[in-house]
């Protein structure tokens, strides 16, 4: 057992099938640190003080680490944007990557080992301008000069408060929630619950469980749905896309995640007709080719994610599946009203 593993068992004991007790009793040790980040977050966030944008800013996080489904909202919101005659660029820290220099524009020749995993991917799925840097006000910065952009979605960045912001989206998980509501490294929160009242719009990913109602009901705006879309597959540097219904053949494969949240992907292909042999990784887990050399027949399914990392190793009995994020119109109106009420300070 990895030692994220460990922690998600403890930290979500329920929704991850923790145990009862035993392993958990060593989580009340952690406090002295947990007052110690709680102190380390607040003097970082009244240190911060962020020069405003020309244009409107909306960053897309999460008060919990690990996957939420962040990312296919960002996605989502883009293309709509896009539809909608705006120039959307999207900017990420770029985790996993360490580019020559940044900021750093992701191209469909960008290797995830530079660009992140994440920002290729959502490159790759929208053909908007993705710029990546660990300062983000200097990746929103090259995105509005060089691609002439008029809104920027931050993938990530709820906490990087050197970063302006016009409009805060904070998602949660429907299944796990916030776990057991204590701070890093004693439980998953990157910042306390109170946070979710200061932010402008909260999405649940997926029908709320009964805990995740108890803990933040009053603050759930609105649902989102992930569903499968269509189906990747990459030959060196070109990327075949196919309709969801020309996919591999209903059985048996072999599920591969290295997400936040890999149940939710494993589940997925079940709802599907797939029968899967699940394979989990750690998140932004880096792939080798060796890991993956399986019989050589049964189709290998991943996500999107984790298929830009396995491009230059790619074998035809492999499939990359994109989800995507299916919001209510009542969301829309209110990205609508922000964008047309925007004024640059």
């Amino acid at each position: 057992m990895s030692l994220e593993d460990w922690f998600n068992k403890r930290w979500y004991p329920v929704s991850e099938g923790g145990d009862s007790g035993v392993g958990r009793m060593y989580l009340p040790l952690l406090a002295p640190l947990e007052v110690a980040f709680r102190q380390a977050s607040r003097l970082r966030k009244l240190r911060s003080k962020p020069a405003p944008l020309p244009v409107p800013v909306i960053v897309v996080g999460n008060i919990t680490v690990g996957g939420v489904g962040k990312t296919p909202l960002v996605a989502e919101l883009g293309r709509w944007l896009q539809e909608r005659g705006k120039k959307p660029g999207i900017i990420s820290r770029g985790y996993g990557g360490r580019a020559q220099h940044y900021p750093y524009n992701v191209t469909a020749q960008s290797h995830p080992l530079e660009s992140g995993d994440e920002p290729l991917m959502l490159h790759l799925m929208t053909g908007l301008p993705v710029m990546v840097s660990p300062k983000r006000a200097q990746a929103a910065e090259a995105l509005i000069e060089q691609h002439g952009c008029d809104v920027i979605l931050s993938d990530d960045g709820l906490q990087h408060y050197d970063l302006w912001r016009s409009l805060e989206i904070c998602v949660i998980d429907g299944s796990r929630g916030l776990g057991n509501q204590h701070l890093l490294p004693r439980g998953p929160l990157r910042e306390s619950t109170e946070r979710l009242a200061s932010v402008d719009m909260v999405v649940v990913n997926g029908p709320p469980s009964q805990r995740v109602l108890s803990q933040c009901e009053e603050h759930l705006d609105y649902t989102m749905q992930l569903q499968p879309s269509r189906w990747h597959q990459f030959n060196l540097d070109q990327t075949s896309t196919l309709k969801l219904e020309s996919g591999p053949d209903l059985g048996p494969c072999h599920g591969v995640a290295a997400i936040g949240n890999p149940r939710r992907f494993f589940d997925a292909l079940r709802a599907l007709g797939y029968t899967v042999m699940e394979m989990a990784f750690p998140d932004h887990h880096q792939f080798s080719q060796s890991e993956l050399q399986l019989d050589g027949i049964t189709p290998v399914i991943m996500t999107m994610k984790d298929a830009v990392k396995c491009r230059d190793f790619w074998q035809s009995h492999w499939w990359a599946i994109e989800v995507h994020a299916v919001l209510p119109d009542l969301f829309y109106q209110r990205i609508h009203q922000h964008i047309e009420g925007f004024k640059p300070a």
